[in-house]
């Protein structure tokens, strides 16, 4: 056995999830304090947005059903869980016909931004670039729309996936 194989999975997993959610604190702390507060925001969205992108890619690769409002909202939660791993906590509940809610109760991102002491709003632009990169990339027809945010303060982040409205 290598020394690779010698790490059990489950810890891999939560070992690599716990440095992806830190990842935006850590560009922030390496890049914010010298860059111009709206293109560093913006670069941060863009490589949130790509990250993103993969929700499309975890579910299509394991034939998660894309077809309506609730299916993007699991597929989505748990492309989340596979990226943020097992501390993203969540539940998809339909709200009205063609809209579903996911209430996510635990947020891996926030969790890190509290332990290295720093305001959970730090994560926000990160982790509404890539819910909204990931919604539309999973389904074109579907968007999102925030009712709740645990980053802002709240209990729980309330995102409601529904039909994009066409024009």
């Amino acid at each position: 056995m290598d020394a690779f194989e010698r790490i059990p999975v489950d810890v891999r997993w939560k070992l690599a999830a716990r440095e992806v959610s830190a990842l935006p604190l850590a560009y922030r702390r390496a890049i914010r304090d010298g860059a111009d507060d709206q293109l560093y925001n913006e670069i941060e969205r863009e490589v949130w947005r790509e990250r993103g992108r993969e929700a499309g890619v975890i579910a299509r690769a394991f034939g998660m059903p894309l077809g309506n409002a609730r299916e993007v909202a699991e597929a989505f939660a748990a492309a989340t869980r596979v990226l943020f791993g097992p501390e993203y906590r969540y539940e998809v509940r339909e709200s009205v016909p063609g809209e579903a809610v996911l209430t996510v109760r635990k947020c891996a991102m926030t969790a890190r931004a509290k332990e290295l002491g720093e305001n959970p709003l730090a994560v926000c632009n990160a982790c509404h670039a890539y819910a909204k990169a990931a919604i539309p990339g999973l389904n074109p027809d579907c968007t999102l729309k925030y009712l709740s945010a645990i980053c802002a303060g709240d209990g729980t982040c309330s995102i409601v996936v529904r039909p994009a409205r066409r024009e």
